[in-house]
């Protein structure tokens, strides 16, 4: 029998479905591919960009020594405040405490927004069990089932009485504290820790009224009475409750703000306490070590903290009741229909804000010690003493040690004369004349010259400090202070003097210099106060670094930006504060509201008759799109025209170089540079990643993330330079390990208020320090061949409530540069910094990445700059205008994700040549760090020191997307042919049975 062959039937049914499928997939793929290609650039600052191809024993080697110096600064960052009995360090022998607080069980790493730590690894309670220490679980227990961690910690999508909610349920509640809990702690250890915790963070400033929750899943109860830096009631009493209990209590602040702490000082019973910080990811390791003596607490504060956080001259104008609001400017930015997104819904802006620094220059310890010194608390009298006493209660710089010093002054220049050149130095002899090994900070200060109704000065100024290194029982160490003479010149705005001369100087006369333990307590050593004598005024017409001219840039007719910064030509009504009348200036409410002027009015926006009127018919074309032949790249690796370039801004092959690009390079490099700098193939130039996170490299943002290092404020507080320098070196290699080349940190606003939301991403109230620790953080991060973009430039120093975006902020000159730009000038001009990021508010009336007289006429006429200036993201295009940086001087536009595009001409020659410059000053930050990294490895001697070359790997993104594309499309073409076949499968069938 002769076997019949397989008659093939139709499937339409089945191919039907597929080929609905497959066109479904093939247009949803080919809508995804051209999303994709709009945002290829971005894509490229994440996924696509090469990478240095670090080998895992690399990457895992850097992670430890990334956690035992994350370690290393939370341990000297952390401040032993108060130690009575010697409390501290706890015997060896005690191995079980009882952890009260309920912030014990939701440890702060970092705070919320750019500047935290994407984790916490280690929280004290995991770090008290790995270091052998036994702790209450039943009170844990109790706290977690009370409130299982806080339930809003991003600041950038809540408001901020929400993610500063305080939790804790009151000692005296049987619900939650039952007696047998209490009697079985008390059973457990005679030792009590106390944790308490404030969380603040990036546009959300902390609250001036306590939100919280005293019961578990209640409502929430608010107390108008107290902000939320003091200690709420239910602290209080737990306080009050282990004071009286315990035989040994300590109190553990974990806090990202200074808070009002006078009861640690009043509760009977308190015995210790350690403003612990931020600790990072693994850093919190650290704390047992300190509690029990391992490590030695030589931290310093880096800001003063007072009993009473209203005495601030800042007070009346921070926070969101400290923001005052324009009454005629509807329609204006951002009153325009601009939403907010960072609360938890989206929220349309309902005024145009602005903030007044009346306090002028006289911030945290330069307010407090020059009130003191003019008598300003004298009549001040309570429970923690009269005069100063009760009103500071730890000064800055401030800290106890688990041992004892002596300090001897062994050379001062005691009534010598200054000279305009000269410096003043100071040597002191430390002796540790303790029992235990230790640290110590040395603290020089000056105080110049003051004549009543002239130029402001404060009482007193850190003017140098060093930081001993550990010296063991009986050992000593000489360390040498310097101050230049020009770094104690004020800055005279108005000729306040009347000498005829606006600009820096310094006054004639005796100049006091005095070494102190801190900025109230000057040692007993007989010389530790030396007089010298300036003969006569000296003015400094030009820059000590540079030797560019110096002149008045934002103020009255000399306002390069068209309306005076201390708002006397815009109706502004400012009363800044001056010690000449502390008591008639000092600033008690802020101005609610006041009508906005046409001057101020017409800056709101940059326009396109502002873009043409910057058109300059003299400047001359540029040549683009040249075959010189000249790369700075190749394969990756730096070529010697890029280190030569790299080297020296001023080398004549730049032009050759910069006649290669195109202007559709240029374009994109300057406006899509969120993520990354792009390529630019004409000059060999491969694209690079850069990441956020001042705490933790791509914590934040990033495609891999570093470790996450115990915040700035932490940081600064360990007063070691050198300890700085090497976080930086270390966060500068996991960038290249985690494929970055570019950092946007860190981050070196002033702590102007105790309740701004970023503090702990700065580091200090002083400009000093804030430079000195930033700036040794930048050095680092250079040697490891990465850039840096330090922030804000300038004057983000609150989130202004939540009206950060456009704030208007309101200041004299003087303060200005004394205060908020003397960090940045200190990174351009001693620290190399060749990048810097502006910020969201304007300076004065206009938006500071868009201010002309702050990127040209300060930082680079007067610094002398060749770096890159990138502006913050920029969420509201009409706002933050990419044509008004570039003409201002900016160099990179960080137009978003979404990208974004020139608004105004483009043709001019002007316009070209600035897209020219900017383009120079990205590629001399780019090549400058690869320099110093070179450098750094020949001057120490290790080749494994230089960063790696970063290549393309062979299959990225776009090779992924055209394989799916072209999967989709044979899919589609399956289906199609699947159907066809059907087609002619039932035409053959008709035909046949036709046939038949």
């Amino acid at each position: 029998m002769t076997k019949q062959p397989k008659v093939r039937k139709p499937h339409p049914v089945l191919h039907g479905i597929g080929l609905v499928l497959s066109v479904i997939l093939l247009v949803a793929v080919l809508v995804g591919t051209y999303v994709l290609s709009t945002m290829a650039t971005i894509i490229d600052s994440f996924i696509g960009a090469p990478s240095g191809h670090y080998s895992d024993a690399e990457i895992a080697d850097t992670k430890v020594k990334a956690e035992a110096l994350a370690a290393d600064v939370e341990a000297e960052g952390t401040v032993l405040v108060q130690n009575n009995g010697n409390t501290l360090p706890l015997a060896a022998d005690n191995k079980k405490i009882n952890v009260f607080g309920w912030a014990s069980t939701a440890w702060l790493g970092g705070g919320s927004g750019s500047g935290g730590v994407s984790g916490v690894n280690t929280d004290l309670l995991a770090a008290l069990t790995a270091y052998g220490v036994a702790y209450n679980t039943e009170l844990t227990d109790m706290y977690k089932d009370f409130q299982d961690g806080r339930e809003y910690t991003r600041t950038l999508s809540a408001w901020p009485e929400q993610s500063g909610r305080l939790y804790e349920p009151d000692i005296n509640n049987r619900t939650y504290y039952t007696q047998s809990m209490l009697d079985n702690a008390k059973s457990f250890s005679d030792t009590a820790v106390v944790v308490i915790g404030r969380l603040a963070g990036e546009s959300n400033d902390a609250t001036k009224q306590q939100y919280k929750r005293t019961e578990k899943g209640g409502d929430i109860v608010v107390d108008d009475t107290r902000t939320m830096l003091e200690l709420t009631t239910e602290e209080e009493n737990l306080l009050n409750y282990v004071g009286a209990n315990y035989a040994h209590v300590v109190v553990l602040i974990n806090s990202t703000n200074v808070m009002e702490l006078g009861q640690i000082e009043t509760i009977p019973g308190i015995d210790a306490c350690l403003i612990a910080g931020l600790s990072g990811s693994e850093g919190a390791t650290a704390v047992p070590e300190v509690l029990w003596g391992d490590r030695e607490p030589s931290g310093r504060t880096a800001d003063t903290w007072a009993y009473d956080l209203t005495t601030a001259a800042s007070y009346a104008n921070a926070g969101i009741e400290g923001v005052g609001k324009y009454s005629d400017a509807d329609g204006l930015y951002p009153a325009d229909g601009t939403t907010n997104g960072n609360l938890d819904t989206p929220y349309a802006y309902e005024q145009v804000s602005y903030v007044d620094y009346a306090e002028g220059i006289y911030i945290g310890y330069k307010w407090y010690e020059t009130a003191d010194a003019e008598g300003y608390w004298d009549a001040e009298s309570n429970e923690h003493g009269t005069g100063y006493d009760a009103v500071v209660q730890y000064p800055f710089g401030y800290g106890l040690s688990y041992t004892s010093f002596d300090w001897k002054v062994t050379d001062a220049a005691n009534g010598s004369a200054l000279t305009k050149d000269g410096n003043v130095t100071v040597n002191v002899t430390v002796t540790n004349t303790g029992d235990r090994a230790g640290k110590d900070v040395v603290q020089l200060y000056y105080t110049a010259p003051y004549t009543a109704g002239e130029i402001e000065k404060s009482s007193v100024e850190l003017g140098a400090f060093a930081k001993t290194k550990e010296l063991a029982p009986g050992e000593s160490e000489e360390v040498t202070l310097t101050i230049p003479v020009s770094d104690m010149a004020s800055y005279d705005a108005y000729d306040a003097n009347h000498n005829g001369f606006t600009g820096y100087e310094l006054d004639a006369g005796d100049y006091i210099f005095t070494v102190r333990h801190d900025a109230h307590d000057v040692d007993d050593d007989a010389n530790a106060t030396i007089t010298c004598s300036l003969p006569a005024g000296v003015q400094y017409a030009e820059d000590t670094v540079t030797g560019n001219a110096v002149s008045n840039k934002f103020t009255g007719s000399d306002a390069v930006d068209g309306v005076s910064l201390d708002g006397s030509d815009s109706d502004q009504n400012i009363t800044y504060l001056t010690r000449a009348d502390f008591a008639g200036t000092f600033p008690k409410t802020n101005t609610l509201t006041r009508a906005m002027t046409d001057n101020v009015k017409v800056l709101n926006r940059y326009t396109a008759d502002d873009a043409n009127g910057w058109i300059n018919d003299a400047d001359e074309a540029i040549t683009t799109g040249a075959k010189n032949g000249l790369k700075i790249e190749d394969n990756g690796e730096t070529t010697d025209l890029g280190f030569r370039l790299g080297s020296d801004f001023n080398d004549p092959r730049w032009d050759a170089l910069l006649d290669q690009l195109t202007v559709d390079e240029m374009e994109n490099l300057y406006i899509n540079a969120y993520g990354g700098l792009a390529e630019l193939k004409s000059v060999g130039k491969s694209k690079s990643k850069d990441a956020d996170g001042p705490a933790q490299i791509g914590g934040f943002t990033g495609m891999g993330a570093g470790t996450g290092f115990p915040s700035s404020s932490t940081l600064a507080q360990t007063w070691n330079a050198d300890l700085a320098q090497e976080e930086g070196r270390t966060i500068g290699t996991q960038a290249l390990q985690n494929g970055y080349t570019g950092w946007y940190a860190p981050a070196t606003n002033m702590h102007r208020s105790p309740f701004n939301g970023r503090n702990y991403e700065y580091y200090s109230e002083d400009s000093l320090l804030s430079g000195v620790i930033c700036g040794n953080t930048v050095t680092g991060a250079n040697q490891a061949g990465v850039y840096t973009y330090v922030k804000h430039f300038i004057c983000n120093d609150g989130e202004s409530g939540i009206y950060r975006d456009s704030v208007y902020t309101w200041m004299t000159e003087q303060t200005l540069r004394e205060t908020y730009l003397r960090p940045f000038r200190m990174l351009v001009e001693d620290y190399d910094a060749v990048g810097l990021m502006s910020s969201y508010n304007r300076i004065g009336a206009v938006w500071a990445g868009g201010s002309e007289a702050l990127l040209t006429g300060i930082l680079r006429d007067e610094w002398g700059f060749d770096g890159a200036v990138i502006t913050d993201y920029c969420d509201h295009h009409s706002y933050m205008n990419g044509d008004q940086a570039l003409r201002a001087g900016g160099s990179l536009w960080m137009a978003g994700f979404t990208g974004g595009e020139m608004a105004f001409e483009t043709g001019s020659n002007s316009y070209l040549q600035a897209l020219r410059r900017a383009t120079k000053e990205a590629l001399y930050m780019y090549l400058h760090v690869r320099v110093t990294n070179r450098d750094y490895a020949d001057s120490i001697g290790d080749t494994t020191a230089v960063r790696h070359a970063f290549t393309t790997s062979v299959f990225g993104w776009r090779h992924l997307v055209v394989l799916i594309d072209i999967v989709a499309v044979v899919l589609f073409a399956l289906a199609v042919r699947g159907v066809v076949i059907d087609v002619k499968l039932r035409k053959a069938a008709k035909t046949e049975k036709k046939n038949f």
